[in-house]
């Protein structure tokens, strides 16, 4: 994934006033399938160790607990306390994927499975840490997994823990409002770490490579964003959604809330690599085009050119992605060679008080999605001729 690299404190425009959206698109609460399963810490180790549990590849990373934080939780186990609910999803490999826990998780397969385990682990470690900044049994500081007595490591091992297993079938929408109303503290999850926990597979593996540093489209768009996109918490993934969601579903089809509606574009992406090299090949070329035309200045709002560059702005990058992808190379071309006209009308456009709405407050509003879409494809017609 591509690493923001400029210094801009604010890279990426909050979007504000989003969380007021009401969400329209219903589901049946009868496909709610949550079975409620008793478990040890050891039962969890031993499936960590078969690769049973596994990690959504592009989940927020498995290592934000430091040392101290890991032994804490280690001797939580010790004392028999209590320790919160894990939630997993069943795949249709039977395998679970982390949903809620995975600091916990990773925590343990570093402590108990680090030496043991060859392959790549849920953690990123190959070794065990040792114990240290223990608060009440501080004699095994310093120790590791297999210098503690056996009977410290049955204490742990036996510790009965409580999981919540998201049945395979449940669809994903169901699973996406699950994952956001569990998901109240520690951590919490940003919108596109749950689609990228629902979407394991060529949907995420498609969505990464459009921003992966490894790729040309990757690339691209590192150079036309200038750097700005963090990836640490999926930032540029999610940008990516939002590219492919309305790129393969009309602008028409919009219901709020925005991240149900990414939800569904996810869904949409083809099965097909011949239909995901077109996807590819029209992301390459809308990055192209949009740094050919606006050089560092893409994706931000500007009201006259004299203005401060500003952070990025998602709504702006949303539509001008999205058509500047669906252009023909001969309407390339003529944009191209009326880029300073454009620049100047589209600088005007931003000043009508509507479109400025329509990318400043309640973006995800289908009023203001409809709006900006159509207000930059009438604008842009205006180059085609």
């Amino acid at each position: 994934m591509t690493k923001a690299t400029n210094n801009e404190e604010e890279p990426i425009e909050k979007e504000e006033g989003n969380e007021n959206i009401k969400i329209e698109i219903p589901f049946d609460p009868n496909d709610i399938n949550i079975n409620i399963i008793p478990r040890t810490i050891g039962q969890l180790v031993e499936m960590l160790d078969y690769n049973e549990i596994l990690v959504p590849k592009f989940q927020r990373l498995p290592n934000l607990w430091d040392l101290k934080k890991k032994s804490r939780f280690i001797e939580s186990l010790m004392l028999n306390l209590p320790i919160p609910l894990f939630y997993f999803d069943e795949g249709d490999d039977k395998k679970w994927r982390v949903i809620d826990g995975l600091q916990r998780i990773s925590a343990l397969e570093h402590f108990i499975l680090g030496d043991k385990k060859k392959d790549k682990t849920v953690s990123g470690n190959k070794q065990s840490f040792k114990l240290q900044d223990l608060e009440f049994r501080n004699e095994y500081n310093g120790k590791s997994w297999n210098e503690l007595p056996k009977d410290v490591q049955r204490r742990i091992q036996t510790n009965q823990v409580t999981i919540n297993l998201i049945g395979k079938g449940t669809p994903e929408q169901v699973k996406y409002n699950i994952f956001s109303r569990i998901n109240q503290g520690g951590i919490e999850l940003k919108p596109q770490e749950i689609r990228t926990a629902l979407f394991q597979g060529y949907p995420m593996d498609f969505i990464e490579s459009l921003v992966s540093e490894n790729t040309k489209e990757g690339q691209m768009f590192l150079k036309a964003t200038d750097g700005s996109v963090p990836s640490k918490r999926q930032e540029d993934l999610d940008f990516a959604t939002r590219f492919t969601t309305f790129y393969l579903l009309d602008y028409n089809m919009y219901e709020p809330d925005m991240d149900s509606f990414m939800t569904l574009g996810t869904k949409a992406i083809p099965n097909n690599k011949i239909e995901q090299n077109k996807i590819a090949k029209a992301f390459l070329d809308s990055m192209e085009l949009a740094f050919t035309v606006f050089n560092k200045d893409a994706f931000r709002k500007r009201k006259a050119l004299e203005d401060k560059r500003k952070p990025i702005n998602k709504a702006l990058f949303e539509i001008i992605s999205v058509y500047f992808a669906k252009l023909s190379n001969d309407q390339k071309q003529k944009l191209i060679a009326n880029k300073k006209k454009f620049i100047d009308d589209f600088t005007k456009l931003q000043n009508k008080e509507k479109f400025w709405g329509a990318i400043t407050t309640g973006t995800a509003a289908k009023e203001n999605v409809k709006s900006r879409h159509t207000e930059f494809d009438k604008l842009l017609n205006k180059f085609k001729q």
